[in-house]
């Protein structure tokens, strides 16, 4: 409204009143979508840092226990599909780390179930060396 009162004395007809209230929603459908698109952006940021600054931990102090116990204890929700992959991914890999290896075979299947192609073979790589230190 206060668009429309702003712009009322600028209009000299019906045809440019229509295309100043048209413009008007326009800009505010634009804005609303840049707005939408910065939360959806930043909706999964906090627990990628976690994440990620748990990772970087283990991967300076290479303790396993620290590694899993912190993964676990992550009280964000990963926000969408990839994420959550990273998340079990990261658990299987504790698993591992920790000579949990069945487990970590177990977790590393139950992630291929629902993989898209290119995580499918990152997975089935990570099955065969596993088994292979299994077998060891």
């Amino acid at each position: 409204m206060i668009y429309v009162n702003i712009v009322i004395p600028y209009v000299k007809s019906t045809i440019g009143f229509l295309g100043i209230i048209v413009g008007g929603i326009a800009v505010i459908t634009i804005v609303y979508f840049f707005i939408m698109f910065f939360i959806l952006m930043r909706r999964g940021r906090q627990f990628r840092k976690m994440n990620n600054d748990i990772v970087k931990e283990y991967q300076e102090t290479k303790n396993g226990e620290l590694f899993l116990e912190k993964l676990l204890a992550i009280d964000t929700k990963p926000k969408d599909m990839n994420d959550e992959m990273t998340w079990y991914l990261n658990i299987a890999t504790a698993f591992n780390v920790l000579g949990k290896r069945n487990e970590s075979i177990a977790l590393f299947k139950q992630l291929e179930e629902v993989a898209t192609e290119k995580d499918k073979e990152y997975i089935q790589n990570s099955i065969k060396f596993v088994q292979e230190q299994l077998e060891k």
